[in-house]
């Protein structure tokens, strides 16, 4: 007989229209209360929906008894012939002096978990975040921020790494995860270090839900429907908004035109969702059109385009030989450049970005040199960084689009320039770009 606690979780796949039958699902567990009665109440519903459970751990060795977590996991996995994947983060890879360390070591696990979903073929990615701790992320970041879209972070369904990632336990309150596993006697391990009141989240745990509970004991549920709330609005206040284009191997680029709040809250989701960081831009900013960093990002507006791009930016690349029809590596790219019939290729694998000529003579590939001069239909040079302002390229953004030159001559530059025929001797190419496998998706 399926018990109240799995008939509320099942109703979190129906409301979420998620299909179960056949799916595997991959827990991330750590040993604690909370996972384990998610796992235990996942494993009790793949026996009427007919799905695969399995469980990935991450031993953080933040803690000298942090190997308990590993054998609780073992033993209960064995025991419900769950698989199990775990890893170890190593101690010379976490940050010295334990500055930034539950970022650093947040960055570890999801990327563990990810690179695990993906390799079994897992169609969600569960944790075991509960109703407590959405009131206690809401008040965090209340307190130090007041951004909206940070107080809205824990979204009951998202994507990570072209991965549903769910949170199906939002609507649980701790105390009833805690009763569960007790009452059915399922192994946990309990984290002394969340029992001190050194974080700012332990002490609101511990001294500010408990009084808040008491002036409204459905507070988890007010939490939930602020959630959705946000959400809500957000979808509206977005709604017909133009995605950012992706300029291959530069950024993102956005028309300029949308009213400055609203641009920052566009762009502050769109962060959200391709970097999965929460950041929060300068409204006067944007309003000035002035460049603003938030994250390791940069937001620059440049000839009328709001630009969106990693603030490390790989170094310009010298110019080397280059050999028809082989392919090519330039920053981070593959390219192809060949005088062969297209119909020679697979169009799957290769896209056609640029035709030019050719002058005779030896051809080379690279970053454009600074202070190169370009030659135009005319017969007259022009300088380069004018055909870059042309075509909106940012000077930040130049040393990373494509140059392809035969002799001395430049014959093309990514996005800003392509040499037309002067001689019988000049002869057509084809640029081809290698086409990014796009991540699987469920």
């Amino acid at each position: 007989m399926i018990n109240d606690e799995t008939k509320k979780l099942a109703s979190f796949f129906k409301q979420q229209q998620l299909p179960l039958k056949g799916k595997k699902l991959l827990v991330a567990a750590s040993g604690g209360p909370d996972s384990m009665a998610l796992l235990d109440l996942l494993t009790e519903l793949a026996k009427t929906e007919g799905c695969t459970i399995c469980a990935a751990h991450l031993d953080h060795q933040l803690r000298a008894d942090s190997f308990q977590e590993s054998q609780v996991l073992q033993e209960y996995c064995q025991q419900k012939a769950i698989s199990l994947f775990e890893t170890k983060w190593p101690k010379d890879q976490q940050p010295e002096n334990g500055k930034g360390i539950e970022a650093a070591a947040r960055n570890w696990r999801y990327a563990f978990l990810e690179k695990t979903a993906r390799e079994i073929g897992a169609d969600y990615l569960l944790t075991a975040h509960h109703g407590d701790d959405l009131i206690e992320n809401i008040l965090i970041k209340f307190l130090r921020s007041g951004i909206p879209q940070e107080m809205n972070s824990l979204q009951a369904v998202s994507e990570r790494g072209g991965i549903k990632l769910l949170r199906p336990l939002l609507n649980f309150e701790k105390a009833e995860l805690l009763a569960y596993v007790q009452e059915r006697q399922i192994p946990y391990v309990l984290d002394q270090t969340n029992l001190a009141d050194e974080t700012l989240r332990n002490r609101l745990r511990h001294h500010v839900l408990p009084l808040l509970k008491q002036e409204n004991p459905k507070l988890v549920e007010n939490a939930n429907r602020f959630r959705q709330g946000m959400k809500q609005l957000t979808v509206s206040a977005q709604a017909g908004l133009p995605e950012p284009e992706l300029v291959p191997g530069l950024g993102w680029r956005l028309a300029d035109g949308l009213p400055p709040e609203l641009l920052g809250l566009h762009l502050s989701n769109f962060i959200a969702k391709k970097y999965h960081k929460r950041v929060q831009l300068d409204v006067q900013l944007l309003k000035q059109g002035k460049t603003q960093e938030k994250g390791g990002l940069t937001v620059q507006c440049y000839q009328k385009r709001w630009w969106l791009y990693p603030s490390r930016r790989p170094k310009p690349q010298p110019l080397r030989q280059l050999a028809l029809n082989q392919p090519f590596a330039f920053q981070d790219r593959t390219y192809l450049l060949t005088d062969e019939p297209a119909g020679q290729l697979d169009q799957e694998q290769w896209t056609l970005t640029a035709s030019f000529y050719l002058a005779p003579g030896q051809i080379r590939y690279g970053s454009l040199p600074a202070g190169q001069k370009l030659l135009l239909a005319s017969g007259h040079h022009a300088k380069s960084k004018k055909e870059f302002a042309a075509s909106g390229i940012p000077l930040a953004l130049r040393g990373s689009c494509l140059s392809i030159f035969a002799g001395d001559e430049p014959a093309y530059v990514e996005y800003a320039y392509q040499k037309r025929p002067r001689s019988s001797q000049d002869r057509r190419v084809c640029l081809y770009l290698r086409k990014i496998a796009p991540r699987r998706e469920k």
